[in-house]
């Protein structure tokens, strides 16, 4: 790889304090009239270790499992019956090591059922359906394991499931400050990767958002470069929307109108240089709510750019007061046609295996298979 692939394939390394900035509970503060109703809660030391503890346990009981359904006396019998003939086959260690799973993970939980309770008492009064999200991550990955298969939660038990389940909030606790240019994991003392993440994240907090069904047509990411919007790309990138070729304008001035209004003009704003947020504008009235915001680069994904191009935006404005809060060049991206579709974010897969982009890894295999191509040519005249 050459010097200045090398370059175009670099992504902004982002500082501690500037992920601390995009915690969902540091910016909500700011943030909290132009977003969707949430509860936040402080999160315990008990729940950060369970959350890191090897398994997935889901108890007969567990009110994040489906209920099911009665049974007729008839049928009731025919069950006992072939429970009875497959429990002959099962062997005794096995039950017991079922049972120790569940006892063991019944005994974790009991540490943190005040948090539990709290969650309980949050769902309810946001109606009784909600969206968690921990830190930076929103555990979208362990949707797989929940019974309607979305980060729709009912209940502490389904919220406490895909937390423990989501290999995103892990990493959230883990690894999230390794992509930051002025981290170090510390001198190399006998701490473990559970210490570490309990000391690294003590102010943690999980936010529970109130729960819609989102149209993800009108889900945005946008990009701020020295203080000014200078990008905004289509979120779902694996998805061509016919109706976003036609209303592009209208919404590209709506999200600049807001940020320009309720963004930029905050103390939140002034104290970052660069960051990225998503929104989400209804259809029909075209009013923007913010969903989230990021770090610029680390593990923040470009989407519809490349980070090289986004870098080189708005270079030649210097930073400053009367520099601040501008909108007025915003490149915005949508998928314009059918043929135009990029492969989604496939959580759980590494990046290595949808990064398109000069330098990636599919980009090299490519290149160097018409190397090959071309030696075996040149060998065969």
């Amino acid at each position: 790889m050459t010097p200045a692939t090398r370059e175009v394939a670099r992504v902004p390394a982002p500082t501690r304090a500037a992920l601390d900035a995009c915690r969902d509970a540091r910016w909500r503060a700011t943030f909290a009239a132009h977003g969707f109703r949430a509860v936040a809660l402080e999160v315990p030391e008990d729940f950060i270790r369970y959350v890191l503890a090897d398994g997935v346990v889901a108890r007969e009981t567990d009110a994040a499992m489906p209920r099911r359904v009665a049974q007729d006396a008839f049928d009731a019998a025919e069950s006992a019956a072939r429970f009875a003939r497959a429990r002959a086959t099962t062997t005794t260690m096995e039950e017991e090591e079922a049972e120790d799973a569940s006892a063991r993970d019944g005994a974790r939980r009991a540490t943190f059922a005040a948090f539990e309770r709290a969650i309980e008492d949050a769902i309810e009064a946001l109606g009784g359906e909600v969206a968690p999200k921990f830190a930076w991550s929103a555990p979208k990955d362990a949707a797989w394991v929940a019974a309607g298969n979305t980060m729709k939660c009912r209940n502490a038990d389904e919220v406490v499931l895909l937390l423990k389940a989501s290999d995103a909030v892990a990493h959230d606790l883990t690894e999230a400050y390794g992509a930051c240019e002025d981290y170090a994991r510390g001198d190399g003392s006998e701490e473990s990767e559970e210490d570490r993440a309990v000391r690294e994240h003590a102010a943690s907090v999980l936010t529970l958002r109130e729960w819609y069904d989102l149209n993800p047509s009108m889900e945005f990411r946008c990009f701020v470069k020295n203080r000014n919007l200078v990008a905004a790309s289509q979120r779902h990138v694996n998805d061509f929307y016919e109706f976003l070729v036609r209303d592009k304008d209208a919404i590209e001035d709506a999200i600049a109108l807001f940020w320009e209004s309720n963004v930029s003009c905050t103390s939140w704003h002034d104290d970052q240089v660069d960051y990225v947020f998503d929104v989400y504008v209804t259809p029909k009235t075209k009013k923007v709510k913010i969903i989230d915001f990021n770090v610029w680069g680390g593990t923040t994904l470009p989407l519809l750019f490349e980070w090289h191009e986004l870098e080189a935006m708005n270079r030649d404005r210097a930073e400053g007061d009367d520099a601040r809060g501008y909108a007025d060049e915003i490149e915005f991206r949508i998928i314009e046609s059918q043929g135009h579709i990029r492969p989604g974010l496939q959580l759980g897969v590494p990046f290595d295996l949808y990064d398109t982009s000069e330098g990636g890894a599919i980009s090299e295999f490519l290149e160097e298979q018409r190397r090959r191509q071309e030696q075996e040519s040149c060998a065969s005249l």
